[in-house]
């Protein structure tokens, strides 16, 4: 054979093997994703079957109450997973129990009481019409996704109403841009607003422009990412789940816990779901989980961040599942892929299971987000 025909065949060969190659990782990729789905939804069909009572989630640990934040989370899992049966139950439960602000005050809105108690007798009702902002978010957030996934107006409509209600009631300006209340009432104090940051959910607010056209909605997550940045404190520099806002200052707010906890840990990972990598909050979130490695009962889930002592209860699985999406997001090979939370206990509690749910949904949806 002349050089002429060798080089071909070589050619060929590589080619063949260069095809080979790119099948097996096509292959190697469709599997795990075929799995991930498998196990996800899994993980939706055990967390309805546990924590969801004829569309009311059920936060158990709390007497067995409902609240707005729930059923945001509940309609934004059923809508991941595809499951509209679901998502219209907790839509309708949502709707009929909690949107009463409108109906049982004079100048209402579209807002949501933001607490359901049972009374023990199959019954229950709204026990405080104050809103929760993080809850009013969720639930818009979760129709606009659906309103897209189902093409159905009426969601449309109503994620509009409700968006619109937190832009004319709920924002405030300051240095930093506009505050997000976390109610309508009991966090305005003279010239001090009192803020909770994991009320930023980042990845809605495009979302949201979508059915509201406003550039507020950018403007929020400007200052989200300014207050995020501000609100280093303790050895370790992490948000609080508390923050104060007077003029160009931030305090850990008084009155509050000075923890860094259950409410803070979710601001890493929406930062990260809206594809805001490399956040001095993500690095803090990692620099304090590396630590606690070291310690023999693992990381705990709040710190004191004037005293920097660690509280006494574990980290949840769902807190844990967080960092172990935060401390992956830069690997680009495992972004698509990883999966943070794939166990669901018999005993774990509905705060915790959402958490680990939604940062498995960030995991797989934050490129979605990558700014334009």
């Amino acid at each position: 054979m002349n050089n002429s025909g060798t080089f071909f065949y070589r050619g060929i060969n590589k080619i063949g093997g260069t095809l080979m190659k790119g099948f097996l990782m096509f292959a190697v990729m469709a599997s795990s994703l075929l799995l991930r789905a498998h196990a996800e939804d899994s993980l939706w069909q055990a967390y309805r079957s546990q924590y969801i009572q004829n569309g009311r989630v059920v936060d158990g640990t709390n007497g067995n109450i409902s609240h707005s934040e729930g059923q945001g989370y509940g309609m934004l899992i059923a809508g991941a997973a595809g499951d509209r049966e679901s998502f219209d139950s907790l839509w309708n439960w949502t709707r009929n129990n909690l949107q009463v602000r409108g109906r049982m005050q004079l100048r209402g809105d579209s807002l949501f009481a933001w607490r359901w108690r049972p009374d023990g007798n199959g019954g229950g009702a709204v026990d405080d019409m104050n809103d929760a902002s993080d809850g009013d978010i969720l639930i818009a957030w979760a129709l606009v996704r659906a309103s897209d996934r189902w093409q159905n107006d009426s969601y449309r409509e109503a994620a509009r109403q409700i968006a619109q209600d937190v832009r004319a009631k709920l924002l405030r300006p300051s240095a930093f841009g506009p505050l997000l209340l976390p109610g309508i009432k009991g966090f305005e104090h003279d010239s001090t607003i009192i803020v909770n940051l994991s009320y930023w959910v980042f990845p809605a607010f495009r979302d949201l422009a979508k059915v509201d056209p406003s550039p507020v909605w950018r403007d929020l997550e400007v200052s989200g990412r300014r207050l995020a940045a501000a609100a280093q404190f303790g050895r370790w520099g992490l948000p609080p789940d508390w923050l104060s806002v007077h003029g160009q200052q931030v305090s850990v707010a008084s009155g509050f816990d000075p923890v860094f906890g259950y409410n803070a840990v979710r601001i890493p990972l929406y930062l990260a779901w809206a594809n805001e990598t490399g956040t001095n909050c993500a690095t803090a979130l990692i620099r304090f989980y590396n630590d606690a490695a070291n310690n023999a009962d693992g990381p705990k889930a709040t710190v004191n961040l004037q005293t920097n002592e660690l509280g006494k209860d574990p980290a949840l699985q769902g807190m844990r599942a967080i960092y172990d999406f935060i401390s992956l997001q830069d690997n680009k090979s495992a972004d698509t892929l990883a999966h943070p939370y794939a166990t669901l206990a018999s005993d774990e509690s509905y705060f915790s299971a959402s958490l680990g749910l939604l940062a498995n949904m960030a995991s797989s949806e934050r490129r979605l987000y990558a700014k334009p």
